[in-house]
This record gives C-alpha cells, structure tokens and sequence, in this order.
C-alpha cells in the first residue's frame, strides 16, 4: 500500500517551502497568482490531500459541524420519516465530509450543544422564530446557516427554494386544468416555507377571483393528517375540486381521502404537493409535485458554512436553489373548452373581469 503524500512532498517538487504550499492551499498569505497555480497543479499531480484533524486542532477547531431540524410545539416526528430531511442531512453529510468537516445531527431537545467548543458551526433546518435551539447556536457565537430563512428578518445566511413562485405556478397549473375552487392544505405558519406559501395562494386567490379555501393542519403533518382534512373539506356543501399543499405527506393523505369517497382523481378532485418523492411518484395516481433538491439545498448551505468558519466572505448571503415542476396523473385532466361568458360566471364573475380588463399585472418573481 503506497503511503500518503504529505506537504513536504508537495513543497519539493514545487521548489517552494512547506510554509508557501500551507498558504496557497489555505488562501492565506501574499503568494503571487503564479505560485499559487503551480501550488495547485503539483498537489493534483501527486494526489494530495489535506489532513482535516491536523488542520482543525492547529486552528484550534473541533472539526464538527452542529445540524438540527426545528420541530413546532404542536408537533414531533422522526427526521428519518420525512424524504426531504433524510436527502438534504445526507447530502450535507458529503458535502462536509469533502470539506474535512463532520456533520453532527443534534437533538431538539439539547440547545446547550452549541458550544463553541463542540462545533465550530451550525446548520438549522426550517427555524422558527423564537426557537431556543437558533437562540442557542446564536448565544455561542458560532456561525449559523439556515434552509429556509427564519421568519421575520430580512438578514443572515440562508438557503432556501422560492415557495411563493412555486405555489404560483402549481395553482396555474391546476386553474389550467379546469380547477376552479381550489383549497390550500397548509401548516401553522412559522416556519418560512408555510408562511411563503400561505401568502402566495391569498395573492393567487385575489389575482383569479377566488374566494380562499384555507385549511390549517396542527399537530403531526402525516397522511392520516392530510386525510382527516381533506374529509372535512370533502363534506362541505360545495367542496373544492383541487387541493394543493407545500407538504407532500397532507398531500398524498388527501390523495386518500378523495379515494375513499369514491371521487376520482382528477376527474373529481385534482391534487397536487411540494416536495417530490419516492411516496409521491409511488401513489396511484402518482401525484403532481414540485422538485425542490433538498440535496442541493443541503450542499449549499455547507458550502456557505465552511467558507464563514474559515473566515471566507462566501459569494452570496442568502441562495434560492431552483426547482422542477413534474405533472403526474393526480392532475392529468381533460380540459373541456367552455364560452368565455360562463367561465366568468363560473370563477366568480365581475371581480375576475374587471382585474383582467385593467390591463397586464406583473409579479415580482424572487
């Protein structure tokens, strides 16, 4: 077995001293550009590769970095039970591991994990205003990173998806397949996502025409959740025939819902999600979603983290990771064209006509 090649490797073969070589791989140091190349090119050339526990300890670093997911009040739920979660820790995993970091899944109910002496930075997943596990990684002092912003401020370095465009473009899409009363499954809203979304489908609403069919689920966001709400949804004296929610578990529960009533999807009810997963594309019909790449997500925000732990100005505070949008069969319904006049009729009438007559709207999109 060959032995790994060290730094003094690197040096001689450079013709610079180990000093000179630490620098340029570190981005430290007033070494020109040329010497800094040929640094790089000779350390590929011979399969270098930093030791991360000598590095950590000379800087005085432990070498980890802290990961929570923020959990409401109201709620508990095993992070293994949520795709979107397990695919973003995984891939924030790699992504530190290839940093020379260690990622550290911490409990909720442990906030005094954040001591500088155990991480030298934290990731919080969906942060909540107020939330003792932020207000304690803030207290020690390291550097924090979020997925999703924490609601109510406007700074801080955050990875997030664009949910009010999302919810947009899932509602056009349904009011394109014929949707006409369109019901929104959401969550209390304190975390950004549920926030972002409720205040897209208020503006999407207005927009149309149509009067708001808002249902807030508490407690555990699970299918059987998203079932019970749906029934209820289902029994009104005019139901809605979409539902759309920003949780794929609520929404596949009113996948469920309409099935046992006997409706037909999408005939009868079209129903649609965000995020995309394995359950989704699983369901009968598969189910119409938004593909978010938590992995994406989670790779950001470690890229983000190292840099500020290094002390780096990472190239931007705050990333929105684009997604995809993928129409399955909870949606594929036959459009029947109907005259212009009914359909006014039918989508609430005047209101609809006179914003349309106004002239084009435009819409901020982040």
């Amino acid at each position: 077995m060959s032995r790994a090649v060290g730094i003094k490797e690197v040096a001689e073969r450079a013709g610079v001293s180990i000093t000179t070589v630490s620098h340029a791989l570190n981005d430290k140091g007033r070494i020109s550009l040329a010497t800094r190349l040929r640094v790089y090119e000779v350390a590929e050339e011979l399969g270098y590769r930093p030791n991360a526990t000598a590095r950590n300890l000379a800087g005085g670093r432990s070498g980890l970095i802290g990961m929570c997911v923020a959990q409401p009040g109201e709620s508990s739920f095993a992070v293994s039970d949520y795709a979107y979660y397990a695919e973003l820790i995984s891939a924030a995993s790699v992504a530190a591991l290839d940093r020379g970091y260690a990622l550290m899944l911490v409990p909720t109910a442990r906030p005094d994990a954040w001591s500088p002496s155990q991480v030298d930075g934290a990731i919080v997943v969906d942060p909540i205003a107020g939330d003792p596990m932020l207000e304690g990684v803030e207290r020690a002092g390291a550097p924090v990173v979020t997925t999703g912003r924490v609601p109510g401020r406007s700074s801080g370095w955050w990875v997030d998806t664009d949910h009010r465009s999302v919810t947009h473009a899932m509602l056009d899409h349904l009011a394109a397949r014929g949707a006409e009363r369109i019901a929104l499954l959401g969550s209390l809203r304190i975390a950004s996502y549920s926030i972002d979304t409720h205040k897209a489908y208020l503006e999407w609403c207005d927009e149309h025409g149509q009067q708001p069919i808002d249902v807030t689920v508490r407690g555990d966001l699970t299918e059987s959740a998203g079932f019970e709400a749906t029934v209820k949804l289902l029994r009104r004296k005019r139901p809605p025939d979409a539902v759309h929610s920003p949780l794929d578990t609520l929404a596949r529960g009113a996948l469920l819902a309409a099935q046992s009533r006997g409706l037909s999807v999408p005939h009868d009810l079209m129903v649609s999600g965000c995020p995309d997963s394995a359950a989704s594309r699983s369901s009968r019909p598969g189910l119409t979603a938004f593909e978010v790449y938590p992995s994406r997500i989670g790779e950001a925000a470690v890229e983000i983290l190292t840099a500020l732990i290094n002390g780096s100005e990472p190239p931007q505070a705050q990333v929105y990771v684009p997604g995809r949008f993928i129409a399955r069969g909870s949606t594929r319904r036959r459009v029947v064209n109907r005259p212009p006049a009914q359909a006014r009729a039918d989508n609430g009438g005047s209101a609809h006509a006179r914003r349309r007559n106004a002239g084009p709207r435009t819409r901020s999109v982040r």
